[in-house]
């Protein structure tokens, strides 16, 4: 029985962190429960493109329009996150397609839309 093999997906937040993960988690979850390790990651995710963004936010305008004080786009931040961590795109690209995103939210597509379009653009490399 010492040769239990594990179920189930491995935890994002162990590729993320490493050996780090516990005390990584700790710190992303603030406290919280959640209801699986993939609502962490998320919000690892999340946590990761909005550090990137506001350390650029003078470089971008408009950025509240999806990291702001008052409104989150979660979906979009999750997609920007996977690309910095598990895709390994650089910083600068990840500042190059949130300024992609709030352009198309100023032209009026819908967060969703925009989701799908990085979604696309992440898993194929076409933009």
């Amino acid at each position: 029985m010492d040769n239990k093999r594990g179920r189930g997906r491995p935890s994002v937040i162990e590729k993320i962190a490493g050996e780090n993960s516990a005390f990584y988690e700790k710190i992303i979850t603030e406290g919280k429960t959640y209801r699986s390790y993939r609502s962490v990651a998320d919000t690892a995710y999340v946590f990761s493109a909005a550090s990137v963004l506001t350390e650029a936010a003078s470089e971008i305008e408009d950025l509240e329009l999806i990291c702001g004080p008052d409104y989150l786009c979660r979906s979009i931040l999750n997609q920007l996150g996977r690309m910095l961590l598990s895709e390994e795109y650089s910083k600068n690209d990840i500042i190059a397609i949130a300024r992609e995103a709030i352009k198309g939210k100023k032209d009026g597509h819908s967060v969703k839309e925009i989701e799908q379009y990085i979604r696309h653009g992440r898993l194929t490399g076409k933009w």
